[in-house]
């Protein structure tokens, strides 16, 4: 139904103003990224990073885009930290631009609006050069189409000839019918390059300060003689929805014959192959509109500041970082300089989603170039992160295996690009005893430190005094009552020196026995820990003064 201007401008305000709850299909949205993700970029966030960090929540926040083509370049972009501030600067001016103009976001979104087609997403398929699907039998389809023309109008000077066309009609029909599925599946891709072409041209014409638009012109030219030869494919789905009339019969009976579907198709292979640097181009250019049109809508509905980065030995300082995914979020500053950080604190304090917060801080800021804080600076940095890992029943892995594996995985990455990551780690090796737990937690820590900004959460308390030369301890705490407990969720500097788990489970009312042989239990192995720790630092010091001697 046709729908005026200015009613469909005031519907895409609207949506960019308060975007609709949609629930991407991601294996679609991450067409793009999948095939461009072996490029050589600064950093591609692994798997287990994305899903510690809830990317796909953090996605759903960010989507307003209008375009399936935006929602892919979102997704890419969200995967893809840069280390280019001036690119950077560059998204943030776009961003800027279209939050500011009214007149230039309207003509975006309008451009845009032509991209919604599920259709769309297909297009990332025609961004690498390779080839369109191969038809089987395909080189025998001039020869099928010139035989039937030539037994046709040979027949009129010699009619036994027509006995040919009529096996060349029969061979023909049963070719076509066998390659027409295949032919809408592989095609699907083709019917929106006429739809990415009008959104590019538009988005030129409009002329705006933008400069992956003012690189244009020359691919839309080249991209214009593909749209001429896809427009008989799409002529034929715009007919196909139809009911079944003159001009469709006659299509159909021509495509049955001569096999046009496929002898046109043979041709888009070819120019979609020669054109693929162009189609890149015009792709990235909307989607790069579309990304930053999404970010001016983050930024007025959430408080954001723009990020400044700065030398590795500056460190990284944030004020009032907040997790945009978490409502009411408390904020909280920090600054990462020499030394990590060591959380502690119970379970629900805060510890996770503070460091969550520091990860989509780090990551929205070298992506969309927002950050969820009141300041941000900090030196470019890839973020890896082992958070919420699980065991893994269809390869039979433990719990700890697993852990064991990522954290090795961490180590190759520091010590082939040292002082380039932000980690982040949550209760390393919990899946072990804990006397040897917390002798791999000291020693990979200690080996983490001078590698990259560390923050890790723990339980074990002795890990500060064990690492209190390369890290700062930090904690959050809970209060617990006769009649309630509550959590504040603010950072607090020092070691964690209360412990409320015992009197949490007397406040859910667990029977009296239980809780006094738990207190009784607790003070005796708090005794046994406070005179290990202190043969522990005894014996620290004599082996700086054997070291010191030598």
């Amino acid at each position: 139904m046709w729908t005026s201007t200015r009613k469909r401008l005031r519907r895409l305000e609207a949506a960019w103003h308060q975007p609709a709850a949609r629930s991407p299909y991601f294996p679609v949205v991450a067409r793009y990224y999948d095939q461009v993700q072996h490029e050589p970029a600064y950093h591609r966030l692994p798997d287990q990073t994305w899903e510690d960090l809830n990317g796909e929540l953090l996605f759903k926040l960010l989507d307003a885009t209008v375009s399936r083509v935006g929602q892919q370049c979102l997704y890419h972009r969200l995967r893809s930290p840069l280390a280019d501030e001036a690119a950077l600067h560059e998204f943030d001016a776009a961003a800027t631009l279209l939050a500011q103009q009214p007149a230039a976001r309207g003509q975006a979104l309008l451009a845009l609006d032509q991209l919604t087609a599920h259709e769309a997403y297909y297009l990332a398929d025609l961004l690498t050069g390779q080839p369109l699907p191969t038809l089987r039998g395909a080189r025998f389809a001039p020869v099928l189409a010139l035989g039937l023309l030539a037994t046709l109008l040979g027949g009129f000077w010699l009619p036994v000839l027509w006995l040919g066309t009529m096996a060349f009609a029969l061979t023909n029909a049963v070719f076509h019918f066998w390659q027409r599925a295949r032919i809408r599946y592989n095609v699907r891709p083709l019917l929106q390059i006429g739809r990415l072409h009008r959104a590019g041209r538009a988005l030129h014409r409009a002329a705006l300060p933008l400069r992956p638009l003012q690189q244009l012109a020359a691919p839309l030219a080249r991209l214009g003689a593909i749209v001429q030869q896809v427009a008989f494919f799409q002529a034929e789905a715009e007919l196909n929805g139809e009911a079944a009339g003159p001009a469709w019969l006659v299509l159909e009976l021509l495509k049955m014959l001569l096999l046009l579907d496929v002898l046109v198709y043979a041709r888009c292979q070819i120019a979609v192959q020669q054109h693929a640097p162009a189609i890149r181009t015009i792709f990235e250019a909307v989607g790069y509109v579309d990304c930053a049109l999404a970010v001016a809508s983050f930024r007025q509905r959430h408080a954001t500041c723009v990020p400044h980065f700065g030398p590795a030995a500056e460190g990284i300082q944030l004020q009032a970082a907040y997790h945009p995914l978490v409502p009411g979020c408390v904020p909280n500053d920090l600054t990462l300089a020499g030394q990590g950080v060591l959380l502690t604190g119970s379970n629900m304090a805060g510890k996770t989603t503070f460091m969550r917060t520091l990860g989509v801080n780090a990551l929205l800021a070298q992506t969309v170039a927002t950050c969820p804080a009141t300041a941000y600076r900090a030196p470019f940095c890839r973020v890896l992160t082992s958070l919420s890992l699980a065991d893994s029943l269809p390869t039979g892995k433990s719990y700890y295996l697993v852990e064991a594996e990522t954290m090795r995985q961490l180590l190759l990455a520091c010590d082939a690009a040292p002082g380039s990551y932000l980690l982040l780690l949550d209760e390393l090796f919990k899946g072990t005893n804990t006397q040897e737990r917390i002798a791999a937690n000291k020693a990979v820590l200690a080996y983490l430190q001078p590698r990259g900004w560390v923050v890790a959460a723990t339980h074990d308390g002795e890990l500060g005094a064990l690492l209190q030369s390369c890290f700062v301890e930090y904690h959050f705490c809970e209060t617990v009552t006769e009649e309630d407990w509550y959590f504040d969720f603010r950072l607090k500097a020092g070691p964690l020196t209360t412990r409320n788990a015992i009197r949490l489970l007397a406040r859910l009312h667990y029977p009296a026995q239980v809780v006094a042989d738990a207190q009784a239990l607790s003070a005796t192995l708090a005794t046994r820990a406070q005179l290990g720790s202190t043969q522990l630092t005894t014996s620290g010091e004599l082996d700086s003064v054997a070291d010191s001697t030598r």
